[in-house]
């Protein structure tokens, strides 16, 4: 392989994977890193949450605003730098409106593909209260905007789908070399046009 190749490789992959708490996206992501033959790492949210001290989000709605725009663009500049480096990524995350702002401005020109994690309220709220590591109602309060107005490459629905079930239905999706749309459709959507 010449030197400017690996100096320079072509784009990773970047698979989106947006849904509520608990609808099952870091066991999906698990389940993509292990069975696609590439390797593909996780960039998962709740382990840029995990540095967060106690009572982080104490504070009056200017900082926290701040706060949610430097973790969104921390999570999006980690897949970028992957992606340039040739590394293919997952990423799960929960897109609140800000954070597909923050998506689509940071991703751009990169091979992005988004995928729907959809479930149930009722199944979210069992989850939610059987896992005990959430506050309860979380799930509740992002269940209605989530996925409102927005554009997908692939959805599924992990309320009516065991994870193994989910999990296939996505690995054969990417495997059967799909073309990514939803990146440019949602930067239409937010900007008007693609950069």
């Amino acid at each position: 392989m010449p030197i400017t190749e690996m100096l320079h490789p072509s784009y990773g992959t970047i698979v989106v994977l947006n849904g509520p708490s608990s609808a099952g996206k870091s066991t999906l992501s698990r389940y993509l890193c292990e069975n696609l033959i590439e390797h593909h790492l996780q960039i998962e949210l709740d382990a840029f949450r995990n540095m967060e001290p106690a009572n982080y989000w104490d504070v009056e709605k200017q900082v926290i605003q701040v706060r949610v725009a430097a973790l969104c663009r921390a999570i999006n500049a980690t897949a970028v730098t992957f992606s340039r480096h040739g590394q293919a990524v997952i990423v799960d995350h929960v897109l609140s409106p800000d954070a597909w702002h923050y998506m689509l401005e940071d991703l751009v020109g990169l091979p992005v593909f988004i995928v729907g994690v959809f479930c149930s309220l009722e199944i979210l709220i069992e989850r939610e209260l059987a896992r005990g590591d959430r506050k309860i109602g979380l799930a509740k309060s992002q269940f209605d905007s989530i996925h409102a107005n927005r554009h997908y490459d692939y959805v599924l629905d992990t309320s009516s789908s065991s994870p193994l079930d989910c999990g296939q239905s996505v690995l054969e999706w990417l495997r059967s070399g799909p073309n990514p749309t939803a990146f440019s459709k949602m930067h239409r959507q937010f900007f008007g046009s693609v950069n």
